[in-house]
């Protein structure tokens, strides 16, 4: 008796979870679009959908063995209202081996009301970005079998 309450329960939990847990997946998309006559990526085609008014989408690109994350790496934002987006970015040839971070975030914190003490991103622009909702990353790398 108690093992078929112990797998009616993990059943009903599996089937409740599951929706959850795939709503942050499907909140943000991304591709790495490649040039199939070299292999090489040549775009980040990134969609998703915003679930509030407005959030922002954090981009990083960073080159191949770099050594400072924030000196080194390409940093942009993106604003995106509620429903579904979709941003495009065009690679520089220096972010080629190199590697890619993108984040949905929450809430954009003004400098004014900034509560870290010497924040980076806050003396640069003013603002920083907060409230993770999902985060995604990969490899620009070349892939072989195209254009040999």
């Amino acid at each position: 008796m108690k093992f078929r309450l112990l797998t009616a329960c993990l059943l009903i939990f599996a089937v409740t979870a599951i929706p959850a847990f795939a709503t942050d997946d499907d909140a943000l998309i991304v591709e790495v679009v490649v040039d199939p006559s070299h292999g090489w990526p040549v775009r980040l085609h990134i969609s998703g959908d915003c679930p509030q008014n407005t959030a922002w989408v954090g981009i990083s690109m960073y080159p191949y063995a770099f050594i400072d994350p924030i000196l080194d790496g390409d940093h942009s934002v993106e604003e995106v209202s509620e429903g579904p987006f979709e941003i495009n970015i065009s690679l520089d040839n220096r972010f080629l081996g190199g590697s890619f971070e993108v984040a949905l975030w929450g809430t954009k914190v003004d400098k004014v009301d900034c509560t870290i003490d010497d924040c980076y991103w806050c003396e640069v622009n003013g603002f920083h970005l907060d409230d993770l909702l999902v985060y995604k990353s990969g490899l620009l790398t070349r892939l072989t079998g195209y254009g040999e």
